[in-house]
């Protein structure tokens, strides 16, 4: 019989590469080979490192949860939606731990709101990716 419910420890990673200067350029791709290839020689002097998200599965109840915090209703606009927000609020829900700082460890929800827009996208999307979609 299939598992029809979402285990709490079932989770995943989400992997990435970072090129970046001291003066806050950043390249960012899913791995090294595909970080080269795309910036080529943009890349000479920066320092390139790998690193991990791991996020768990969500369950309709995250969805309940997503749904809340990205809706909002009143008599002027009626009901308006904040995708970046959706992306965001779907990180902070489902994130475990990452290496960003070194160490594997869980991120508070200001560092995740702190990332660099670049990186915080390609996260974002790979979560949307691997759950499907910004509701997953």
């Amino acid at each position: 019989m299939q598992n029809l419910f979402i285990n709490e420890n079932d989770e995943f990673t989400i992997k990435f590469t970072v090129a970046a200067d001291e003066k806050g350029t950043i390249f960012c791709d899913l791995n090294r080979e595909s970080l080269i290839e795309s910036f080529g020689e943009k890349l000479d002097g920066l320092s390139i490192e790998d690193y991990e998200v791991v996020f768990r599965r969500p369950s309709f109840g995250d969805s309940v949860g997503l749904y809340n915090s990205i809706f909002s209703v009143n008599d002027i606009n009626g009901i308006s939606f904040n995708p970046v927000l959706a992306r965001c609020n779907k990180i902070i829900a489902l994130i475990k731990t990452w290496n960003l700082k070194g160490e594997m460890e869980k991120p508070t929800e200001e560092e995740i709101k702190q990332l660099h827009p670049i990186i915080a996208t390609v996260i974002a999307i790979q979560l949307d990716t691997e759950v499907g979609g910004i509701f997953g």
